[in-house]
């Protein structure tokens, strides 16, 4: 047909795929995403809900036997099923004809940046999502929201304290980790006060190696840690302005996946006046494959 609208054509209604630029954007307001992304951590998802196995070994020793004897009892794996809610992530933006038309200086295309912006503020969004969501079955209007990490954490594996941060809090934590198989190549995403109260116990001094951002293995006063060097394994420590105020979360990398049913994509909304409109839309989850592969300190004297 002559008349059929064919792709071509599509200019109100595009639709760009974004999965790539936002592997880009804000990696210092962003470190979990930015990570996860920049390492390929990035998987699909088949459905709404993204359910997967986590499994434990037996931890019986393997059966002696004689020589000639006939096969021993059955030994099986513990097998758990876990799961994880996609939740639909909307930043919309509008620009008027004439304010386009503009194009102030060092702004260029008004609508173009704010796309860039929102685009920015999604990534960001998705990163509090990531660590602090609240699991929410999606009900009459109620948007579904998926469980962060810190509450994918295993309960076992989560450190409490009335007091002030030890080492111990630290060394309990990555134990616990330790004990049930993650790999011993850490990182603990902290906010700003945790980080504070963790440089005091470098200055301290005591029996953990603390690594400080130049590199050297000190207890200088006024230099920041970047890692923690334990028994159980190097604890690389992340800044993140994301975390609640009284908690560290600690995870093996390995064990944490981004689940998209729909990438992060852009979209033109159909105009009904002089004006340009459009959103970004990411369908997502996040997956911890082991529960037991993460800790959280939670710190609630501080």
């Amino acid at each position: 047909m002559a008349d059929m609208i064919k792709r071509k054509d599509f200019l109100e209604n595009e639709v760009l795929d974004l999965s790539d630029e936002i592997k880009l954007v804000s990696p210092t307001d962003t470190p979990l995403t930015t990570l996860l992304m920049g390492n390929g951590k990035v998987v699909p998802a088949n459905d709404i809900t993204v359910t997967w196995r986590e499994k434990q070994l037996n931890t019986s020793r393997g059966t002696l036997i004689t020589e000639g004897a006939d096969a021993g009892g059955v030994i099986v794996s513990s097998r758990s099923s876990l799961s994880n809610l996609c939740q639909i992530l909307e930043k919309v933006t509008a620009v008027s004809g004439t304010a386009r038309a503009l194009k102030p200086k060092g702004v260029g295309d008004t609508f173009d940046a704010e796309v860039s912006d929102r685009l920015v503020e999604l990534k960001r969004d998705l990163e509090w999502y990531f660590l602090n969501g609240t699991k929410t079955v999606e009900s009459d209007g109620t948007p579904r929201q998926m469980n962060g990490l810190v509450n994918l954490v295993n309960a076992d594996n989560v450190i409490t304290t009335a007091g002030a941060l030890t080492e111990d809090h630290f060394l309990d934590a990555f134990e616990k980790m330790w004990d049930h198989g993650a790999q011993g190549d850490y990182y603990a995403f902290v906010n700003s006060t945790q980080k504070r109260a963790i440089n005091a116990l470098a200055k301290a001094g005591n029996n953990v190696r603390w690594t400080m951002d130049n590199g050297t293995v000190t207890n200088a006063l006024g230099i920041g840690v970047s890692k923690i060097v334990s028994d159980f394994g190097t604890i690389n420590l992340v800044l993140n302005r994301h975390m609640d105020v009284n908690t560290i979360l600690a995870l093996d990398l390995e064990a944490v996946e981004i689940a998209e049913l729909r990438p992060t994509f852009y979209e033109d909304l159909p105009k009904a006046g002089d004006y340009y409109k459009g959103h970004i839309i990411n369908e997502s989850t996040i997956k911890l494959l082991n529960s037991y592969a993460g800790a959280k300190i939670v710190v609630t004297g501080a």
